[in-house]
Parts: C-alpha cells; sequence; structure tokens
C-alpha cells in the first residue's frame, strides 16, 4: 500500500483530489466500508463523494436511519449499498470485515466514537494489527495564509508520547510526507518554548532527538528540530525576531505534539478559527483507514476520502 510515491509534491488539497480524481477515471471507484455511517456527515460526505466518481461506498448502519438521510438530501435509497447493523461496534466490525477480505478498499469511521473504533481496530479479534506495528494518525492542512501544506501528528490515537514512541511518531510520518510527495520532511517537535528546561521534560527528550538528526541517525534527507514553539515551526518572521538557528525553524512541513490533548485541540482550532482544510489517514496498518471527525464540514471529510483513495490505489503520479 506504501510502495508507490507521487513523483511531485502535492501543493494543495484541491491538487490532491484532481490525482484521484485521475485514479478513479483511470481504475474506476474506489469501494469504502463506512462504520457506523448512518449519520448525516457520512451520508452527506459520500452523497457529494458518489456524484463526483470518486467511491461505491457501502453504509454499515442503521439501515432506517441511513434511508432517512439519503431521501433528507434528495437522492434515491435504492441505490446505495445499506447494510442493516444499527450497533455501532458489531457495524464496525463488519466494515474491518470486509476491508480486510477484500470486499471493500478503504475503512473509513462514520458516527461511531473514536474510542470505540480505535479499540476494535486493534483488537486480536480484528485480525489486522501484527505485533510490532505502530499504528498513527497523520492529518494533512491547507492554510490560505501558508505557503505549504504541513502534517500534524498525532491528534486522534496516541495518548501520550515518551521518546520512542516520537521516533515511532517521526517515522510514520516521514514514510507518508515521502509518500504525498514530499522527499525531505522537515520535521518540528513542538513544546511551549524553545528553550530547553529539566522542569519541563518534553523538551528534554526533544533535545535528545534534535541532537540524534545532528548527527546523521535519521534517514537521509530528513531534518528534525526541537523544542521548537509553533510560531518558531512554521513562521519565518518569527525565526528572525528570535534570532534561531535551525534547518527546520520556520519551514516545518510536521509537526510533532506530545500527546493527544494538544494534538486534538490544534487540529481542531486549525479547522474552526483558522479556516483549515484537512484529510487524515492512519499510517502503519495494513489497510486505508479514513478518520474524520464527527462535526467536520463536508469538504474536510471529501479531501479525508480523496487522500485514502491515493493510499488504497498506492500508484505514483506521473
Amino acid at each position: 500500500m506504501w510502495q508507490s510515491e507521487l513523483n511531485e509534491r502535492i501543493g494543495s488539497l484541491d491538487e490532491m483530489r484532481d490525482y484521484a480524481l485521475d485514479s478513479v477515471r483511470d481504475n474506476g471507484p474506489v469501494k469504502f466500508a463506512v462504520a457506523a455511517g448512518h449519520d448525516i456527515v457520512s451520508i452527506g460526505a459520500m452523497h457529494h463523494a458518489r456524484k463526483a466518481g470518486l467511491v461505491n461506498p457501502v453504509i454499515i448502519g442503521d439501515a432506517r436511519m441511513a434511508e432517512q438521510k439519503i431521501e433528507r438530501i434528495n437522492d434515491n435509497a435504492c441505490k446505495w449499498q445499506i447494510i442493516d447493523e444499527p450497533d455501532p461496534i458489531e457495524a464496525t466490525r463488519l466494515a474491518i470485515a470486509m476491508v480486510r477480505e477484500g470486499e471493500a478498499d478503504v475503512l473509513m469511521r462514520g458516527g461511531v466514537l473514536v474510542r470505540d473504533f480505535f479499540q476494535i481496530l486493534m483488537s486480536k479479534q480484528a485480525g489486522l494489527r501484527e505485533n510490532g506495528e505502530f499504528w498513527s494518525v497523520a492529518s494533512i492542512f491547507d492554510i490560505d495564509s501558508m505557503d505549504r501544506l504541513f502534517i500534524l501528528t498525532d491528534c486522534a490515537l496516541i495518548i501520550k508520547t515518551d521518546l520512542q514512541v516520537k521516533l515511532n511518531l517521526i517515522d510514520n510520518a516521514c514514510r507518508f510526507a515521502r509518500f504525498i510527495g514530499i522527499k525531505e520532511p522537515l520535521v518540528a517537535l513542538l513544546a511551549a518554548a524553545e528553550a530547553v528546561s529539566v522542569g519541563i521534560p518534553v523538551s528534554l527528550e526533544e533535545a535528545v532527538l534534535a541532537k540524534m538528526a545532528e548527527r546523521g541517525q535519521f534517514p537521509e534527507g530528513v531534518m528534525v528540530d526541537g523544542p521548537l514553539s509553533l510560531d518558531l515551526a512554521i513562521n519565518k518572521e518569527a525565526v528572525k525576531k528570535k534570532n534561531i538557528k535551525s534547518a527546520v525553524a520556520g519551514k516545518a512541513n510536521i509537526l510533532v505534539v506530545d500527546n493527544i490533548n494538544i494534538g486534538n485541540a490544534m487540529f481542531k482550532s486549525l479547522i474552526t478559527l483558522c479556516g483549515a482544510r484537512s484529510a487524515s489517514t492512519v499510517v502503519g496498518a495494513s489497510i486505508p483507514i479514513a478518520i474524520t471527525s464527527r462535526s467536520e464540514e463536508t469538504q474536510n471529510i471529501l479531501d479525508t476520502i480523496a487522500l485514502n483513495i491515493l493510499i488504497a490505489r498506492g500508484i505514483a503520479i506521473e
């Protein structure tokens, strides 16, 4: 699934959607199994994705509720594939089984709680996670005021990090970055300030990782620095004002946070306060797993669908 990379860096989420459209024109739509997908957010996004020819959705959830939502958006429920399973937990298990057995291409979270979704995904019964696999969520952001896309990790799965977990997050994020055409990822390890302080343990971990990068202990082309405050990570003017010397500061395209509370708050702040567009997926799993927030706009869900189409197809765009 992750064998191929885009030959050119994706410059915007609109461009990523164009790549996904090119893929389905050549190979047909991608089949999405939507777990507990009877909510209006999932139905609305899948309606638009169907019209665009991107997907053939399978809605696994409460059939009566799904049909009502489909009729509400003036579509014909008879043209949709719906598997009736009102219980969100069982609906998620059925959706996982469909993708695992090749009956669908992408697993997508619908109205099931994210905690329950991941708990089922990572259980032994699901049969998806091999020993030693590290899963994390990577989210791409497209903001009008930024001159580049950037990746945030992790805002949905990793509750708390330590040194080893941060190494795994960096590895997954860089693999993902290369998949979307970022050949030389610049990784910023976020903290409240750039100063290393004994009183702030995360700054010590991040300083160790920065020293490892300085000594060439990351793959060629990967640059890692931290601790860096958010402004220093992405804003060149802040770097000038604070007179910071760093190969990453002001230019980062991967932001790594210390825990899920910071990541989730940052994710939702960027969307709700900054009007950012986003697309998210699980990195490290053997199947494409599309992750959305239940409060997201249709546009963002369509972007997530486009991203996971590219992952499912695993193609290099010429």
